[in-house]
């Protein structure tokens, strides 16, 4: 292999990296989903990532024909000056043998132009040996790692009988192809440009896969061409920028008491959510907290939240419990044990104008463990519950006076005491109220008459009866007494008088 003083010089020049690039570039603006490739490129300032240029440009004599030489001369002087200040350039020429003019770093296009032949006058196009060189190049330690590899020629492979490709295929190939294949570039493309439809810069995808043979009509197209090289250039630039980014998202977290007691009060949460990216701004929709088995999570949480790369923004929320309270105020108390829960769907706005040549895969849901949280509350208190147990024992007793009062009727009449034996009166009481006492002499024994409602009928057609107790020495009875009726009891006999009718009043 041939080595060239430029070549040794590059091998001082020191390539700052892609780590400190690797830094999350802040947006200037909120990223949108109409942002173009462009605008997605400038903001990852991926022109800031290194990228290594192999220019390979045929000088065989042929080149010299209809000026294609000078043309591709005046081309690359564009070409050049319009790669970035960190990219890294190696300009090969090759005809009978492959010769570094430039090894460097970008921007000094004038330079790179002068280490150039002035005309093309090579003897023979061994394109086997350049693309060798550019293999090579690739090969350096501190190689960036997006490489692109531009071979421009109007012959077919065409060596010297002292070259290492004297065919187009054969063993050397198979090695040169084994070893391209093993660069550690992430992104390697190739770009062949043949100027001739005879040319042999296909060749150059037998040994990099992935490229790409343009087909310029004319050396003024040249720069056109060329320029895609770039373009692809910038989009692995901004790969290997987002490559850390692939299937991230956003993860939320919850700050939240373990237990909290709801009664009467809110208990306060906050809901972060932090961005997993590095360069990738995130869009969050369809936001909804939750939290199971009967309390709620209140606040409000926006329709859209927008996150720049490893940013994180925090929503204040409550937790609530509004329990139905009970018809009647007992004091009540349940308990809930559930995880605060969110729904959210994830997406990148970048993902559309990248597509399909970056993948971000982003995590289409917010992820997150959800944060366990018991939580109480009580309705009612015992002081309500004993002023309602209070008025139920009030209201009961109030039925029952009612109940006992329609059954115990008010008396009225007389109630006469009639020897049994003589049929002659021995007493009476009259009859008021709901409960009369009687005895004492000249009757011997006392009682008590309660009267009662019962249903009207031909004997009795008062709607009353009275129960009689009567007790007499060691012996007590009872009976009923229907009204204007009477009865025996306890060796007494016993009848009811109605009062008298009242006397009509003469006009």
């Amino acid at each position: 292999m041939t080595h060239h003083p430029v070549r040794r010089l590059a091998r001082g020049v020191a390539v700052a990296g892609l780590a400190a690039l690797a830094l999350a570039v802040p947006l200037s603006a909120p990223a949108s989903a109409d942002d173009s490739r462009e605008d997605i490129f400038r903001r990852l300032q991926a022109d800031q990532v290194p990228a290594d240029y192999v220019v390979l440009v045929d000088t065989s004599s042929s080149m010299a024909t209809s000026n294609l030489y000078g043309g591709v001369r005046a081309t690359l002087g564009s070409f050049l000056g319009g790669l970035s200040p960190s990219d890294h350039v190696a300009l090969f020429t090759f005809d009978e043998d492959a010769v570094p003019r430039y090894i460097g770093p970008a921007g000094n296009t004038s330079r790179m132009l002068a280490e150039l032949p002035a005309t093309a006058t090579g003897s023979s196009t061994d394109i086997g040996r350049a693309i060798e060189q550019a293999v090579g190049e690739l090969e350096r330690p501190g190689a960036a790692a997006v490489a692109s590899v531009v071979l421009i020629t109007d012959g077919a492979h065409s060596p010297a009988s002292s070259s290492d490709y004297p065919q187009s295929t054969g063993p050397a190939w198979s090695t040169l192809k084994a070893r391209a294949a093993k660069l550690k570039a992430t992104s390697v493309k190739g770009y062949a440009l043949p100027l001739s439809g005879e040319s042999g810069a296909s060749l150059l995808g037998s040994v990099v896969r992935g490229t790409t043979v343009l087909d310029p009509s004319a050396v003024a197209q040249l720069g056109a061409y060329l320029d895609r090289s770039k373009t692809g250039a910038r989009l692995g630039k901004a790969k290997v920028l987002l490559a850390a980014d692939q299937g991230k998202g956003v993860t939320a977290t919850w700050e939240a008491p373990a237990t909290a007691d709801l009664t009467g009060r809110d208990a306060p949460v906050t809901l972060t959510l932090r961005s997993d990216t590095t360069h990738t701004p995130l869009t969050v929709t369809g936001l909804s907290a939750s939290i199971a088995d009967g309390p709620q999570v209140t606040g409000d949480l926006p329709d859209r939240v927008d996150l720049a790369p490893g940013e994180a923004r925090t929503f204040p929320l409550a937790l609530r419990w509004d329990r139905d309270p009970l018809p009647i105020p007992f004091r009540d108390s349940d308990t809930s044990n559930g995880p605060l829960a969110l729904i959210g769907q994830v997406t990148a706005p970048w993902a559309k104008a990248l597509s399909p040549d970056i993948d971000l895969r982003t995590r289409a849901t917010v992820a997150g463990d959800p944060r366990t949280v018991t939580v109480t509350s009580t309705v009612g208190t015992w002081t309500a519950q004993a002023i309602a147990a209070a008025a139920a024992a009030l209201v009961l007793m109030l039925l029952a006076l009612i109940l006992y009062l329609r059954k115990r009727a008010p008396q009225s009449g007389t109630l006469v005491a009639v020897s049994p034996m003589t049929g002659q009166e021995v007493a009476r009481f009259p009859l008021r109220g709901r409960l009369t006492r009687f005895g004492g002499p000249p009757l011997t024994g006392e009682g008590t008459v309660v009267a009662r409602r019962v249903p009207r009928q031909d004997t009795n057609t008062d709607g009353v009866e009275y129960e009689i107790t009567f007790r007499r020495l060691d012996r007590t009875d009872t009976t009923t007494l229907p009204s204007r009726g009477s009865v025996l009891l306890g060796g007494m006999a016993f009848e009811h008088q109605p009062p008298p009718e009242p006397i009509p009043a003469r006009r």
